[in-house]
């Protein structure tokens, strides 16, 4: 697969396959977003349902790729790696844009997951429509706990799979501690707003915008990689 991947691209620049399909990935999975909130926006809670899992399915098919094969992510924080350009391009404009980014795609991964489940949760069918129902919503504490235990379990056997170095160990414990936080800021959130249908549509705007920001932030290293400076990758 990592052979595949990194053959020249078919975008035109100096990107691989495997940058050129997370590009592609990254623009089909937020228009698909957009298109999906565009949907309950206009009350079609079945259509706002099968783009919205569509788009999940993508994104987390975009992340395996970008993420888990290429390792990109480690650039912020590893060193120069895979990037040719100048040392001040490099040290105020694209580790700052990249770093912001891997933030960014931390708590919309997180966030997707979370509103997918409230999604199912927070609605009902009404002679075959989907759509958002009015009453509160609590997650056990158990369960919450349980959940979050889960995703950074899998988080640290991930670090424990592809570090070898101290600083790769510390990008997966700053976003270990990153997930964490989005967990209990959505408790809080849950708090504050208890009613599913509320928070549901609260939630979804702000990872809407979370996305879009991920989409401009995505553009902008593909650019400063395969466009502006030709890669070094290993």
């Amino acid at each position: 697969m990592r052979e595949f991947l990194a053959r020249p691209g078919f975008l035109g620049t100096h990107g691989t396959v495997g940058a050129d399909l997370s590009f592609i990935l990254a623009i089909l999975f937020t228009i698909l977003f957009l298109i999906g909130w565009n949907a309950a926006r206009k009350h079609r809670g079945n259509r706002h349902h099968v783009i919205i899992l569509s788009a999940a399915l993508i994104m987390l098919g975009y992340f395996s790729a970008y993420y888990l094969i290429r390792r990109l992510g480690v650039l912020a924080i590893e060193g120069r790696e895979g990037f040719g350009g100048p040392d001040w391009f490099y040290t105020y404009v694209f580790s700052p844009v990249l770093t912001t980014h891997i933030v960014l795609v931390t708590i919309g991964l997180v966030m997707c997951v979370y509103m997918i489940i409230l999604g199912f949760r927070a609605s009902a069918k009404e002679g075959g429509k989907r759509i958002l129902a009015g009453g509160e919503l609590k997650v056990d504490k158990r369960k919450f706990y349980i959940a979050l235990s889960a995703v950074l379990a899998v988080l640290g056997l991930f670090a424990l799979i592809r570090c070898q170095t101290l600083r790769c160990a510390a990008v997966y414990g700053a976003g270990m501690m990153l997930v964490a936080a989005v967990f209990l800021v959505e408790r809080a959130v849950e708090r504050l707003l208890p009613k599913g249908r509320q928070r549901h549509m609260l939630l979804g705007r702000l990872t809407m915008i979370i996305f879009v920001v991920v989409l401009f932030t995505t553009t902008l290293i593909y650019v400063s990689l395969y466009v502006l400076y030709p890669p070094r990758l290993t």
